[in-house]
């Protein structure tokens, strides 16, 4: 059998600090990985969580805290924030429980749900479709297909074709 392709989930936090909304999202990692490792072994690939704790409380660290990026070395799948990988962009709200240790409060990144609800806790669903995202970029698509929408890498690729089978007939 061939060697899994690793991706990883890495979660973003201040260290020594107990914030809800981050302890939810890093249970909802927990949970998508225990789920999905099993679906996703047989496409070839493995989960990896990791959680990354920063001590400095600069205001750049602060707003970064329960970011959660994805990385797949073996498609040269570089760290990035899933929300980039969502198109969704994050808001900042208040947090009662968002409260450095000197007594600094800070607001607390924000994210609309595919069902519309504001959470500042990160749903599984996301994490899902930023692994699929992943996966599909590795399944070595063809991109046959005129309007390639599998989210391989290669839809420029797809659409290049079709401008020239346009242009030719």
């Amino acid at each position: 059998m061939a060697e899994l392709k690793t991706i990883t989930l890495t979660h973003y936090l201040m260290k020594g600090m107990k914030v809800s909304a981050w302890e939810e999202t890093f249970n909802n990692l927990i949970a998508f990985c225990k789920k999905m490792v099993p679906k996703f072994a047989p496409l070839g690939f493995g989960l990896k969580l990791r959680q990354v704790e920063l001590d400095d409380y600069c205001e750049e660290n602060l707003a970064a805290s329960n970011l959660v990026s994805i990385s797949c070395e073996a498609l040269d799948v570089d760290e990035t924030p899933i929300e980039n990988l969502l198109f969704i962009e994050p808001t900042y709200t208040d947090c009662s429980d968002c409260v450095t240790p000197d007594g600094y409060t800070f607001p607390v990144r924000t994210f609309t749900t595919l069902s519309g609800k504001t959470s500042q806790v990160i749903p599984e669903e996301f994490f899902m479709e930023a692994a699929l995202k992943v996966i599909f970029r590795g399944q070595n698509c063809d991109c046959s297909c005129e309007n390639c929408a599998s989210g391989c890498g290669n839809e420029e690729m797809a659409l290049h074709r079709e401008h020239h089978k346009h242009a030719t007939h």
